[in-house]
């Protein structure tokens, strides 16, 4: 699955996101719980919790700029 950022708050973190095979929009907190859960659909990607409280998601390092979540 590729994601692809839909919408994002005021300070610039990635809110939603679209399925761009499906085109289904998922919101951070579902694409967080999948990603927590293992969905094999989201191994390209990572939970990161900051230690001010904030949690996002980004993709895996691999070195490939195409890989990265677009905005």
């Amino acid at each position: 699955m590729k994601l692809k950022v839909s919408k994002e708050s005021i300070s610039g973190l990635n809110t939603e996101f679209i399925n761009e095979e499906t085109g289904r929009r998922i919101p951070l907190e579902q694409a967080v719980a999948q990603i927590n859960k293992g969905n094999k659909n989201y191994d390209n990607y990572q939970v990161v919790n900051k230690t001010n409280g904030v949690t996002y998601i980004r993709s895996k390092a691999d070195g490939i700029k195409k890989n990265n979540i677009e905005e």
